[in-house]
């Protein structure tokens, strides 16, 4: 079976959930951290908690940079080094506007030039990570696209350019952000011109969808010219942060199971940042795992009541509720 990764969220899988997971569920491979922009105040910053060492003990975690400059990518990959990482990931999909605006995360897709020239510095100039680092490992995780599919075609000759460990394929365009269904077709694209490691990424709830796609994958194995090192899984993690046990064991998340989770990544947030940063985390969160709320009037009805609340006995409260629905 491929390996099994947490996605890279911003604001959601950081290194509180990630510890959280391990502790509870576990049967992920390798975390990944939401994208960190690397420039001289990374220290200085929040982001630099999610690569302190012993905030990721006993976790595989790759820390995720986001940028097009291979000077600042240098920069921000030799702090990474020091630490002992031995992977480190480009952002080359987030489809935020602001991001995708100033032509990083899948807004460097429309333009390969700058693309190339990026990658070049990374893997060939003379700042090149690889020159003091030669083991650094370097991955990539991307769209398929920005606005059009032709994109495509324009930017797999420059990715098949460069020696990336493993390429993350989400096969939306920056355009379609996470709706619509998956574009099949396009990943298929990827894979049959680049023999990369590929790790598919997209939609992917259940231990079933799992199944699913692992098997779609399997069948179309002869016809790639890569291979499926991995399975990537995101916004179904946050809904169900058992699932990688499930597609592991077949041992399904129970409702217990997971209110403590949820309760321990209250007061896991509430012991790093104050109760009221818990509960901002918190009722994101809960946009997602309010899914094992099968009533859907129950559902809306209790989720909006957490979202109302203002303090923690009015949180707390709210999702006592929501255990016995």
């Amino acid at each position: 079976m491929p390996m099994l990764y947490l996605a890279p969220m911003e604001e959601l899988t950081g290194y509180v959930f990630r510890n959280v997971q391990n502790r509870h569920f576990g049967g992920v491979d390798k975390y990944f951290t939401p994208f960190i922009s690397p420039d001289n105040r990374i220290t200085k910053t929040r982001s630099f908690r999610e690569l302190i060492p012993e905030n990721n003990v006993g976790l595989n975690v790759v820390p995720q940079l986001l940028t097009n400059d291979s000077d600042q990518f240098y920069e921000g990959a030799s702090l990474i080094a020091s630490l002992g990482y031995k992977e480190i990931n480009i952002n080359f999909g987030c489809p935020s506007n602001t991001v995708a605006a100033k032509r990083k995360g899948s807004g460097i897709l429309r333009d390969p030039e700058l693309m190339d020239r990026f990658l070049d510095g990374v893997f060939c100039g003379s700042s090149s990570i690889l020159i003091d680092h030669p083991d650094i490992r370097i991955s990539a995780k991307m769209r398929v696209g920005y606005n059009d599919t032709s994109d495509l075609d324009r930017v797999l000759p420059v990715m098949a350019r460069y020696p990336f460990f493993e390429i993350t394929v989400h096969p939306r365009l920056k355009k379609d952000m996470y709706n619509g269904k998956p574009r099949m077709d396009m990943f298929d694209r990827v894979c049959e011109n680049l023999s990369t490691d590929i790790v598919y990424n997209g939609d992917i709830f259940s231990a079933d969808e799992h199944t699913k796609i692992s098997d779609m994958l399997s069948e179309k194995a002869a016809g790639y010219k890569c291979t499926i090192s991995a399975v990537m899984i995101g916004r179904g993690a946050v809904s169900d942060p058992g699932i990688f046990r499930q597609i592991r064991t077949g041992r399904e998340t129970t409702r217990g199971e997971l209110y403590d989770f949820l309760s321990d990544l209250f007061e896991t947030y509430k012991a790093e940042n104050g109760a009221g940063n818990a509960l901002a985390k918190l009722k994101e969160v809960w946009t997602y795992a309010s899914a094992f709320i099968t009533d859907e009037r129950e559902r809306s009805r209790t989720l909006k009541s957490i979202i109302k609340s203002r303090t923690e006995a009015e949180y707390k409260d709210a999702i006592t509720v929501a255990r016995f629905l």
